[in-house]
């Protein structure tokens, strides 16, 4: 038996690991089992706190799950030479961790809707931006892994690894935008006075998203390296610096869930004295619904506000738009409906 870590192995006489080594038989069964019950355990936490978008990490689970069992068979068969069973694993192992990515996104939308009065950017904005480009991670990553393993078409399988990289980088692009946005929101809550639990909820994205980007950087290094590169020949480190980051980046959420500080109903947010909490909308678009299938992002309002600000500053008062009659009727409404006792602890409304 080849050892761990040995890189090139030949494990009958003549035949050749598609692996570049000779997977080890126990640990992808011990990683398995857990990301197996941090996946059962966000299941059900997302049923208790009534959590809508939490489900997406037992998905992530899932995958990396069913990637780990599929190698972990094919290093007890020897069948080495199965690419049958070799891209499979190898596209459920990487497609995980930007589910796990997407799931922090729509957390990081859920805080914005609490604090409306700090986010840096419309929950709905970051919804649409971050979750689409996610997407396409998503779609390299599945396009790339088939060809980039496939040792028998060195074309193909050039053009896989650039797929991949594509994908990697929009990953790590990704995550640093959101890092910005996350600081941004903190910042702003400072400034104003927001204090409470639900920060909590914002500092367990942190610690996630660092082990996310400790994978990300390592399958960077490793697909710019190529075949046959240090990291690809040496199986240690796919455990080192994929298996354990993100065994930990799941299992934190799992130990820090970000629902314990988060209202289980969307439409509680906070007051801008940080302390009063109302409900209503602290964010809403209000336009048909053509045109937030057609204008996703509101270019038409960013427009109108381009207009408005050069207006003003050559001295012409602008028009009174539609978006400022409707904040006005918002504030109102919410006025209404606003309520000084409302009161969330322990993600309970």
């Amino acid at each position: 038996m080849v050892k761990l870590g040995s890189g090139f192995c030949e494990y009958e006489p003549g035949k050749w690991s598609y692996w570049l080594y000779c997977p080890d038989e126990t640990l992808p069964i011990v990683f398995a089992v857990l990301f197996f019950i941090s996946g059962i355990a966000h299941a059900y936490q997302a049923w208790h706190y009534r959590n809508k978008y939490m489900p997406i990490y037992t998905i992530g689970c899932i995958l990396i799950t069913t990637g780990l069992a599929l190698r972990a068979y094919t290093a007890h068969s020897k069948d080495l030479q199965s690419l049958g069973l070799l891209i499979p694993s190898q596209v459920f192992i990487y497609s995980g961790p930007p589910i796990f990515s997407a799931a922090l996104y729509f957390v990081f939308a859920r805080i914005c809707y609490y604090v409306p009065h700090a986010a840096p950017i419309t929950p709905y904005r970051i919804v649409r931006t971050f979750i689409s480009l996610d997407g396409i991670c998503e779609l390299l990553v599945g396009a790339g892994t088939g060809m980039f393993v496939n040792t028998q078409a060195p074309e193909r399988q050039k053009i896989g690894q650039g797929l991949l990289r594509a994908a990697l980088i929009l990953q790590v692009l990704l995550i640093i935008a959101f890092a910005y946005f996350a600081v941004k929101l903190q910042v702003n809550a400072h400034r104003l006075g927001l204090k409470g639990k639900w920060k909590n909820s914002l500092y367990t994205l942190y610690v996630c998203e660092i082990f996310i980007m400790v994978r990300c950087f390592y399958r960077l290094v490793e697909f710019f390296e190529g075949i046959p590169g240090h990291l690809l020949l040496h199986e240690a480190y796919f455990y080192a610096l994929e298996c354990i980051p993100m065994i930990i980046s799941t299992g934190y959420m799992n130990f820090m869930h970000v629902s314990r500080w988060l209202p289980r109903s969307s439409n509680i947010y906070l007051m801008e004295d940080g302390v009063t909490e109302a409900e209503g909308e602290g964010f809403h678009d209000n336009r048909p619904t053509w045109k937030k299938i057609a204008d996703p992002y509101d270019l038409e309002g960013i427009l109108d506000g381009l207009k408005s600000m050069v207006l003003t500053l050559a001295g012409r008062k602008p028009k009174k738009e539609r978006v400022g009659r409707q904040v006005e009727e918002d504030e109102v409404q919410i006025e209404a409906r606003k309520s000084s006792t409302v009161g969330v602890e322990d993600g309970k409304v």
